[in-house]
């Protein structure tokens, strides 16, 4: 009898959830019903730092080597004054005509508070404003598990927390009743967070993991961000052309 439960729960789950490889971001648009509110990622999902320096795997390898407490320091730190793009062209065209045909969409981003209002900066820069069609009015500041998580522009900053629990936290604080939804990010670990709690509240769930920006992140070369985080400033931070140019002067001068 219990397998036979257990077998029923799984099928059941299956009904309301999947997970599914997205190549590209415009082919979100085969998976929405009209009744679907559309989450989105930030990082790899939207933008993507314009050099190496300050990119997800700068900082996985930084905190190889640092506290997770400095190694974040760092990160928010390049990431105020770095440039941002667009991680596949044509994203912010599709954000905007998703929002024009009525579609509830909102930004999800493990992001720290202290980056809500840079971010936003950017995304508008690259033509995104996640404001726009967005559920709930001016900011809300909401405790996970002791920890804060801000509501701001049509984004929801988790500082790291459970983004299931964050996001459905969000929901009941601004009563919002999602009767599917579908979650775009390049982490399949992301989202399974919300994958688990909506099925807990049994609702409907596709997951999109996006893989556009997988090429780029093989493509990233320790070195080069390295030489970048030594030689930038405030003022500017090296791209990844002289970084290189740098980089293979150094090793031409070691073999003389």
């Amino acid at each position: 009898m219990k397998k036979i439960f257990l077998l029923l729960c799984a099928f059941s789950a299956s009904l309301y959830a999947e997970i599914i490889e997205l190549n590209h971001f415009k082919d979100i648009r085969s998976h929405l019903t009209g009744d679907t509110v559309v989450i989105l990622d930030i990082d790899d999902t939207l933008l993507i730092p314009v050099q190496m320096l300050g990119c997800d795997e700068w900082f996985t390898a930084r905190l190889q080597n640092s506290t997770l407490e400095k190694a974040l320091a760092e990160w928010e730190a390049i990431r105020h004054i770095t440039e941002m793009e667009i991680v596949e062209q044509g994203t912010a065209e599709e954000v905007r005509a998703l929002q024009g045909d009525g579609y509830t969409v909102l930004g999800l981003t493990t992001q720290g508070i202290a980056l809500a209002t840079r971010t936003s900066q950017q995304l508008k820069t690259c033509g995104i404003n996640l404001r726009q069609n967005a559920p709930g009015e001016g900011d809300l500041f909401l405790s996970i598990m002791k920890h804060g998580v801000l509501y701001r522009n049509g984004i929801l900053f988790t500082s790291g927390q459970h983004k299931g629990e964050a996001f459905f936290a969000l929901c009941d604080a601004i009563n919002l009743t999602p009767k599917r939804i579908v979650f775009v990010n390049d982490k399949a670990s992301h989202l399974e967070n919300i994958e688990e709690t909506a099925i807990e509240r049994n609702i409907p769930f596709v997951g999109l993991r996006y893989a556009y920006s997988d090429a780029r992140k093989a493509a990233y070369d320790p070195e080069i961000a390295e030489l970048q985080f030594k030689n930038s400033s405030f003022d500017r931070i090296l791209s990844d052309r002289e970084a290189q140019y740098l980089l293979n002067t150094k090793e031409f001068a070691a073999s003389k």
